[in-house]
């Protein structure tokens, strides 16, 4: 895990996300700031890897620009609040079912990210057959995808 350090403006080093297990393990108040900051692009690259796609069809998962992330990796420029959000909300989808599985005991042999980027692409009988992809361009809709994994787990799911 690689973290990259900035002098705030008290003098203080401060972190920046730049890879996908310092994202998700960060406290809610650093991300905010990693947020408003920018978290870098490259870290893109790395939940692709994750899940088993091309940074491609991340962003299409994620319904991030088409054009701008791809061009803000090869400058290694930051992404914007918004795209930003939707990562984090794809982290929390992560860590929601990673702690579903660790909870139902098999933990081991489940490959939570890729799942998830799975999920995300197949029609989904309890979203009137749309792909929960379809819902990840509002943080609401990210919302919602949280509800019916829970509902999923709990065994309401319809």
């Amino acid at each position: 895990m690689s973290r990259s350090t900035q002098p705030n403006r008290q003098g203080n080093r401060k972190q920046h996300a730049t890879d996908l297990q310092t994202l998700m393990v960060m406290d809610p108040m650093v991300k905010i700031e990693a947020l408003r900051a920018g978290i870098e692009s490259v870290v893109l690259v790395e939940i692709a890897k994750a899940i088993g796609r091309s940074t491609l069809e991340l962003i299409e998962l994620l319904q991030l620009s088409r054009h701008s992330p791809v061009g803000a990796i090869r400058r290694g420029e930051r992404l914007t609040t918004e795209q930003g959000e939707r990562v984090l909300a794809f982290l929390r989808l992560v860590e929601a079912v990673g702690d579903m599985v660790t909870v139902a005991g098999d933990d081991k042999a489940f490959d939570v990210p890729r799942w998830i980027a799975d999920w995300l692409a197949t029609p989904c009988p309890a979203l009137g057959g749309r792909r929960p992809a379809s819902l990840t361009d509002t943080l609401e809709g990210f919302r919602v995808l949280n509800q019916l994994l829970s509902q999923m787990q709990s065994g309401a799911y319809a």
